[in-house]
């Protein structure tokens, strides 16, 4: 976000609407007009500023530079002759602006910028101290080992730090599991509805995607084995299903654990954002159940810490599958880069990992309520909400006399990031419901996001 908001000021220097000696817009001025974190803008200037296009002057401001670098003179111009607008929509994630309702994304402005900075600190202080030569594919060892003693206590996963790998983003680990372990053809069970991110990387192997519906207990394991009954892989995210948000029963987590062993099957267990737990703790995977060897464990930090960082990871059942994947791996990606990984590791030693966490639960679970009351205000009996006492989304059912294609007109013009359940099926439909983010947003732009989303169902009911 950063980065785009350089680009932005720097276009506008290169065209001479912004010219030496203008005033920039103080930081705390601009975030709050675009609905994002200072320290985005902050970054932003500051780069600005070491490049030598903005001046700083104590106690006046942030000026652009009466003389900019001569590569900013020549640089050429965009390919896109329209202006960019920095306060666009971000309805897949590759925006510049967070606007309600989107979904996964969690609140940057209270991450812990100052512990994280001081840790960060420590780590180059110290780097004569780490391996800057190629390090172990399959990650930062004092990483791996705490990530292991993390879902040991947290997730009652078993594992060891060996069975760890750290991979550069959930969708790279996607990738890795399915060279790993798909031939073209395989049948892979999909929750339908699910995560795109996962159908579209099998598909992209070749993989036979198999839409199994999803009830309220989880995925419909009859209707599974019945109408796939050779399937491969199973892919499932059995704590807090997406986008549905149920979880899967107990009775489902055994019956499926031992289909998969009995057919030598595997499992594919996404554990997306189980951190976030509102009621009790957050509940066992279901790879603490397993027996079998059969559950392959995937987490991310993109989740509980912030999208930009790209470290998950993977965690294995066996000392062969984890030979292969460090083959794989070794040939795609080497390894990811290894100071982010020693800046989480000590991030994690020192107790701020978990810190964050449950303070991240109180502020979710209390925006998650606040959601809830305004969505009852405003829309009172004529919608149906469904709110787990989990995750970082609620679903919201819309009225059965509903325009969808003018509800989708109106989200548009009101800048609203509505995502439409179906958008997240293979073959299942459902009548409309859509998903509402909250994790991101502050009392007033949950209040100002129900306030537009009435607006939008009334004139798409008129």
């Amino acid at each position: 976000m950063y980065q785009q908001v350089y680009e932005q000021f720097r276009e506008m220097i290169v065209k001479k609407r912004l010219r030496p000696g203008d005033r920039l817009p103080a930081s705390r001025n601009l975030a709050k007009e675009l609905g994002v974190s200072r320290v985005i803008i902050s970054q932003a200037y500051e780069l600005l500023l070491i490049e030598g296009y903005l001046v700083g002057k104590t106690g006046s401001g942030t000026f652009v530079a009466g003389k900019v670098p001569d590569t900013l003179l020549n640089a050429p111009a965009p390919a896109n002759n329209k202006p960019k607008k920095i306060t666009s929509v971000i309805a897949s994630g590759d925006k510049l602006d967070i606007v309600p309702f989107q979904t996964g994304v969690p609140s940057i402005d209270a991450f812990p910028f100052k512990a994280w900075q001081q840790v960060a600190a420590k780590v180059l202080k110290n780097l004569k101290q780490y391996n800057l030569a190629y390090e172990d594919t399959l990650g930062y060892r004092p990483l791996r080992e705490a990530i292991a003693t993390y879902l040991r206590l947290s997730r009652a996963v078993h594992c060891e730090a060996d069975q760890v790998v750290v991979v550069t983003g959930s969708q790279q680990g996607l990738n890795l599991i399915t060279q790993c372990l798909l031939d073209k053809g395989d049948q892979v069970w999909m929750e339908d509805p699910g995560y795109p991110g996962a159908s579209k990387c099998f598909a992209n192997m070749g993989a036979q995607l198999c839409p199994v519906p999803v009830q309220e207990d989880g995925l419909d394991f009859q209707y599974a084995i019945k109408h796939y009954p050779d399937a491969k892989l199973v892919y499932l995210t059995p704590s807090h299903q997406f986008p549905m948000g149920c979880t899967l029963s107990a009775s489902k987590r055994k019956q499926l654990l031992q289909w998969a062993k009995q057919h030598d099957s595997w499992i594919l267990e996404d554990d997306y954002d189980s951190e976030f737990r509102y009621e009790g703790r957050p509940l066992a995977s279901l790879q603490g159940m397993d027996t079998g060897s059969r559950v392959i464990y995937c987490g991310t930090f993109s989740k509980v810490l912030f999208p930009g960082l790209r470290l998950a990871y993977i965690v294995l059942p066996s000392v062969s599958l984890i030979n292969k994947f460090k083959q794989v791996k070794n040939s795609v990606d080497r390894q990811s880069p290894i100071l982010d990984q020693a800046i989480l590791s000590k991030f994690m030693e020192e107790g701020y990992f978990l810190r964050h966490i449950r303070k991240m639960r109180l502020l979710y679970a209390e925006r998650q309520t606040i959601l809830i009351k305004l969505l009852r205000e405003y829309l009172g009996k004529s919608v149906h909400i469904s709110a787990a006492p989990s995750g970082m989304q609620l679903l919201l059912w819309l009225p059965n006399n509903i325009n969808l294609v003018k509800f989708n007109e109106a989200i548009a013009m009101h800048q609203l990031a509505v995502a439409f359940v179906n958008d997240y099926a293979l073959e299942h439909s459902r009548p409309p419901v859509i998903s509402l983010g909250f994790t991101a947003f502050s009392k007033y732009k949950l209040k100002t996001g129900v306030e537009k989303l009435a607006q939008c169902i009334k004139e798409a009911q008129s």
